[in-house]
């Protein structure tokens, strides 16, 4: 596994030109879209043939955010977040103005197909639409905590090609995603100790990507080799190690992943 010098941006550039030089125009899903900002950037590296963007635009799905009627003192109330949203996360309203504003940006767009449900629905319509093995890559940046992640996972992985990449947001251990209450790398961590896959590369950020694919898949070897052959820095590490990644903060405020 890399643990790389740059951001997710350029992840997304490296996974477009390993396609591109396969020959191969990939099918893609965004499992959590928000208002497409991400999503449209995804469109831009990779130049899918088809993409499903899944997301509920739901305020009742944050009732997830923990399991606790009173919050632990480490983890930030809602309120903190609705900026980002653009209103109040207990109103439907800030939702559905959300899910305008993603249907604005892709409309007319007949490669693009825009479900409104929750992760498991979604992919019971994808399954139905499309059949399994339909997608080349997946991007998974839904509800963040720990169960919910492990199940996106464990149930995408079906309409994942052989020789597919996923990807996800926000997988790191750091004080921002304690303040959330993220479960990502808890959950990637359990899901390769059940299913083939294995860790390409780690952003080394807070609010870490990180890339998977299929243990000695093609496009795990290309992968690796791309970011070999690009002028990303990056060191590597033994692929059992990523549950150990945590984010340490220098005193000048510089944050890298540390496995010490």
């Amino acid at each position: 596994m890399k643990v790389v010098d740059c951001g997710r941006a350029r992840l997304y550039d490296i996974v477009g030109e390993v396609f591109a030089a396969a020959g191969r125009r990939p099918a893609m899903i965004e499992l959590g879209v928000h208002k497409g900002d991400n999503a449209l950037r995804l469109m831009e590296a990779l130049r899918p043939r088809h993409s499903v963007l899944v997301d509920a635009w739901s305020a009742e799905a944050l009732a997830t955010y923990s399991h606790f009627d009173k919050l632990p003192p480490w983890i930030l109330p809602l309120t903190a977040f609705e900026r980002y949203f653009g209103g109040s996360l207990s109103d439907q309203a800030t939702f559905d103005r959300t899910y305008e504003t993603a249907c604005q940006r892709f409309a007319g767009r007949g490669d693009v197909e825009i479900i409104r449900a929750d992760t498991i629905s979604g992919f019971a319509q994808v399954r139905d639409s499309h059949g399994d093995g339909a997608f080349d890559f997946i991007y998974v940046d839904a509800n963040h905590q720990y169960e919910y992640v492990l199940r996106d996972l464990l149930y995408y992985q079906h309409l994942l090609s052989a020789d597919g990449v996923m990807m996800l947001n926000d997988c790191c251990h750091s004080q921002k995603g304690m303040n959330q209450n993220l479960g990502v790398l808890e959950a990637v961590g359990n899901f390769m100790k059940r299913a083939d896959f294995t860790p390409i590369a780690l952003t080394s950020t807070d609010m870490s990507d990180l890339i998977i694919a299929r243990e000695g898949s093609a496009v795990a070897k290309a992968l690796d080799a791309a970011i070999d052959a690009s002028d990303i820095g990056f060191v590597e590490v033994m692929p059992q190690m990523l549950p150990a990644a945590h984010i340490r903060v220098s005193p000048a405020g510089k944050t890298r992943v540390s496995f010490a």
